[in-house]
C-alpha cells in the first residue's frame, strides 16, 4: 500500500513540475516583459516632452538624437533591453500623440496648477 501511494505522489509531482516548467514560468516571463515595456514608454513620453522643452528650437533629427541617447542611458540602468527599431517605433509613437494632444487643444507647459488649459 505504501509503495502505491508513493507512486502516486511521484506522479503528482511530475505533473506539477510539468505544469510549472509549461505555463506558469512563461506567464511570470510574459508578465515581467510587459511591465518592462509600459516602463520603458513611459520612459519614452517623458523624454520626449523634455526634448520639446529643452530643444525647442532644434531641429527634429536633432532632437530624436538627444531623446535616443537619454532613453539608452535610462534603459540601460533599468536593465530593459529594447532594439534600435523598436526604440525607434515608440519615440515616433510619443511625437505623434504629443502633437496629437497639442492639435487637440491640449497645452503642455510648466508643471503649475493652470499648466492644463483648453483653447
Amino acid at each position: 500500500m505504501n509503495e502505491i501511494v508513493f507512486e502516486t505522489l511521484k506522479v503528482i509531482v511530475m505533473v506539477a513540475v510539468l505544469v510549472i516548467s509549461r505555463y506558469l514560468i512563461p506567464w511570470i516571463k510574459e508578465k515581467c516583459n510587459t511591465d518592462k515595456l509600459a516602463l520603458a514608454e513611459k520612459w519614452v513620453k517623458y523624454a520626449v516632452l523634455k526634448a520639446q522643452q529643452i530643444l525647442w528650437a532644434e531641429k527634429g533629427q536633432d532632437k530624436k538624437a538627444y531623446v535616443t541617447e537619454f532613453l539608452k542611458e535610462i534603459l540601460i540602468a533599468k536593465n530593459i533591453a529594447l532594439s534600435d527599431e523598436q526604440l525607434d517605433v515608440l519615440i515616433e509613437a510619443a511625437v505623434k500623440q504629443m502633437k496629437i494632444e497639442e492639435n487637440a487643444g491640449v497645452v503642455i507647459g510648466a508643471a503649475n496648477e493652470n499648466s492644463v488649459n483648453v483653447k
